[in-house]
């Protein structure tokens, strides 16, 4: 359903997305490991927002997958 991208979150939920990802880049995490690099920072970003593991994981993949779409052109900012 790709003309329905970016349009059914509504601008609360792109917020949070932005927020978690805020927190995901400033959040130390393992510089020698890709892998741990990324878990560590989910880990703090879920213990920042008080969200599960998952909950938190899920906000920066979809703030992730948002922006690639953004950058295609297929969602709106």
């Amino acid at each position: 359903m790709p003309e329905r991208r970016g349009v059914q979150a509504t601008e609360e939920i792109k917020a949070e997305w932005s927020v978690a990802y805020k927190i995901y880049l400033k959040a130390p995490g393992d510089c020698y490991d890709k892998k741990k690099d990324r878990t560590s920072r989910i880990d703090f970003v879920a213990q920042e927002m008080k969200l599960t593991r998952k909950q938190a994981k899920r906000r920066i993949r979809n703030y992730e997958a948002w922006q690639r779409n953004i950058k295609k052109g297929i969602a709106s900012p």
